[in-house]
């Protein structure tokens, strides 16, 4: 990893092209000609021997064992030059995970505070235009789905959006919104909210389907309750949902509470989605295409 920042300083601004950076980085780790990017990722693993200091000698109590993570994010220009370079690192052991955020261009690479340590990539809701038009002209049909925007009082975080939505019993997806730790000056995106610790960052999360029927499937892990919608969508059409969750609070707590779910579907984004980040990818998993334009020539 050091070598990897090493290398990294010697990008040039303006000047070096995506053969330059990768001549001096390797083969990226995540890449797209169409996001104008490529990520490259670096992991080492350290241990550390720990004592006991109150005992004389001390006595020791096991070895620690931590995963380091080192991350360069390379945006590129039209021309194919490199815009902007970010790099840092995030440490994961002993049930701590190391928050990070980077922002290169329109994009940024998160690992959430509180998460599992996997990177997420997002891109700023201004290139949605572009990625939709391709897909429009393309034999599949696509559903952007959102939750929406929690009431000013809510008694758990976000408690109007299920953490668990599947399409067709597909795996359950989360779509609220990420949490992050980073400088409004600097690295955070633009659609980041302040708060007290982090700042939320709401999401968009398009998915690729089959024409015709589908369900829409929506539970959480919090609380009871389990909603379908059935919807339909045509090849090349692009259709756009809201998930908005009420909670009947019971008592007893969460567990004993239920979640009911509702979903409303248009074919025109909602006007206050032009402040919510586009998830691109998660856990091994793109969520919208890296190259679009190759599907759509098919």
């Amino acid at each position: 990893m050091k070598q990897q920042a090493e290398q990294s300083l010697k990008i040039r601004i303006g000047e070096s092209s995506r053969a330059d950076v990768r001549a001096l980085l390797g083969e990226p780790w995540l890449q797209s000609d169409f996001w104008h990017f490529d990520l490259f990722r670096a992991e080492s693993e350290q241990k550390e021997l720990s004592f006991f200091v109150f005992f004389t000698p001390p006595v020791p109590m096991g070895v620690f064992t931590w995963k380091v993570g080192g991350y360069v994010l390379v945006s590129y220009d039209s021309a194919g030059h490199v815009a902007k370079v970010s790099a840092d690192n995030a440490s994961r052991g002993m049930g701590d995970q190391d928050a990070l955020m980077l922002r290169a261009g329109e994009l940024n690479i998160v690992i959430e505070p509180l998460g599992d340590g996997s990177p997420q990539l997002i891109v700023d809701p201004a290139h949605l235009a572009n990625f939709l038009a391709l897909r429009r002209a393309s034999p599949v049909c696509t559903l952007i789905l959102a939750c929406s925007r929690p009431a000013s009082s809510q008694r758990w975080p976000d408690e109007n959006c299920p953490d668990r939505v599947a399409i067709d019993d597909g795996e359950p997806f989360d779509p609220k919104p990420l949490y992050a730790v980073c400088d409004p000056a600097s690295n955070c995106p633009p659609t980041a909210v302040p708060g007290n610790m982090f700042a939320r960052v709401p999401l968009l999360v398009p998915f690729t389907l089959p024409p015709g029927q589908h369900r829409l499937q929506m539970s959480s892990s919090v609380f009871k309750g389990r909603m379908e919608a059935a919807f339909e969508c045509a090849a090349g059409e692009v259709r756009y949902a809201t998930v908005n969750g009420q909670v009947n609070w019971h008592w007893w707590g969460p567990r004993s509470s239920t979640l009911d779910t509702t979903a409303t579907w248009s074919g025109d984004p909602p006007t206050d989605w032009s402040s919510r980040s586009v998830l691109l990818y998660r856990r091994d998993r793109w969520m919208a295409e890296p190259e679009p334009a190759d599907r759509s020539s098919h």
